[in-house]
């Protein structure tokens, strides 16, 4: 895993310097839902080159706070629909148990994302941001979860995806 994320960043930082920067915004400022967005929330991110942006997330995912940070490779920043791929460590499981709260726990591990960011045709930076998000869970996620299922107390009225969704607005500046 860490292999990988060292190659996703290296192929970022090479690519992302060659670009006119004259047409990509520095940054933005996000709110959505998903675990970039720390569950319900925001997302701010800087770009240091136009294909490169960093970004830190913070919201509520129904058991806390949640956050995560990032780097996203936006691969035609420059054109209205922008293919994405990230990588993010932060917040990427929870467990909510209804009437006991003493079950309830946020997890944390690495995440990747792939996604499309659907611009203004106004070229004003603003953006729609759609992601396919892949959580790597820890295993204690898992033992809590499987803890959970063997408990008769507790009906579970949904299991946890192998991938998430994230959606959001962004503004630029």
């Amino acid at each position: 895993m860490k292999r990988v994320i060292a190659i996703i960043i290296s192929v970022m930082s090479l690519t992302s310097f060659a670009q006119d920067q004259s047409t990509v915004s520095k940054g933005d400022f996000g709110l959505g839902i998903g675990l970039d967005y720390g569950g319900f929330g925001g997302r701010v991110a800087f770009h240091p080159a136009p294909k490169v942006g960093l970004f830190g997330g913070l919201g509520y995912n129904l058991a806390g706070a949640g956050y995560n940070v990032g780097a996203a490779w936006r691969i035609s920043p420059d054109k209205q629909t922008c293919p994405t791929l990230g990588v993010m460590y932060g917040y990427n499981g929870v467990i909510v148990v209804e009437g006991a709260s003493q079950y309830n726990k946020i997890y944390y591990g690495p995440s990747l994302a792939a996604g499309l960011e659907f611009h203004s045709k106004r070229k004003n930076g603003n953006y729609f941001n759609v992601e396919l998000v892949v959580p790597f869970r820890p295993q204690a996620f898992t033992d809590d979860l499987n803890t959970l299922k063997n408990n008769p107390a507790i009906q579970f009225k949904n299991e946890p995806w192998p991938v998430a969704i994230s959606l959001g607005y962004h503004w630029a500046f």
